[in-house]
């Protein structure tokens, strides 16, 4: 059996909320492909269980990173 992430392989989508507005934010990908183009290319570096994504409001443009959990296939 192998953990995946469930957003990256598009299992399940997650909704986040902003901590500053309260408004939805949009996932924009896992933090090293939001961080550099060429970075996709690379292994994934990840935190384990977690997969990370960043995820950027729609209203007030802040950005949280937030720890996807990975589930078993």
């Amino acid at each position: 059996m192998e953990k995946v992430c469930p957003v990256c392989n598009e299992i399940r989508e997650i909704k986040h909320i902003c901590k500053k507005c309260r408004e939805n934010m949009v996932d924009k990908g896992r933090t090293q492909e939001y961080f550099d183009d060429y970075s996709a290319d690379d292994p994934i570096n990840d935190k384990g269980d977690y997969c990370v994504h960043v995820f950027k409001c729609t209203k007030c443009s802040s950005i949280e990173n937030v720890n996807i959990k990975k589930i078993i296939i």
